[in-house]
C-alpha cells in the first residue's frame, strides 16, 4: 500500500467517512467502495476498496488502490478494459 502512495490509516479514513458503492459482484459476495481520504486541508484522494462479506460478522478489505488512467477515467467511470 505504501508503495502506492496511501497507508492503512488512509484506508480507514476513507472507509470510515461517506464511502459510496460503486459495483457489486454477488456470485463472490464482494462489493467496490469508492472513498476518499484527506492529502492536505484542501486535498482528497480518491481510493478503491474490494471488499468482502461473505461473513456475516466481518467485512474484509480484500484489495485495495488509487484509481488511475487508463482504467478509470474518473473515480466513478471506468475506462479501458485490460
Amino acid at each position: 500500500m505504501i508503495e502506492e502512495g496511501f497507508d492503512e490509516v488512509n484506508l480507514i479514513e476513507a472507509l470510515g467517512s461517506g464511502c459510496r458503492l460503486l459495483e457489486t459482484y454477488s456470485d463472490e459476495k464482494r462489493c467496490l467502495i469508492l472513498g476518499y481520504f484527506m492529502v492536505s486541508e484542501k486535498v482528497r484522494q480518491p481510493i478503491h476498496a474490494v471488499c468482502d462479506y461473505s461473513n456475516p460478522k466481518v467485512v474484509d478489505i480484500v484489495t485495495a488502490d488509487l484509481p488511475q488512467k487508463p482504467w478509470w477515467t474518473t473515480p466513478e467511470k471506468r475506462g479501458r478494459l485490460i
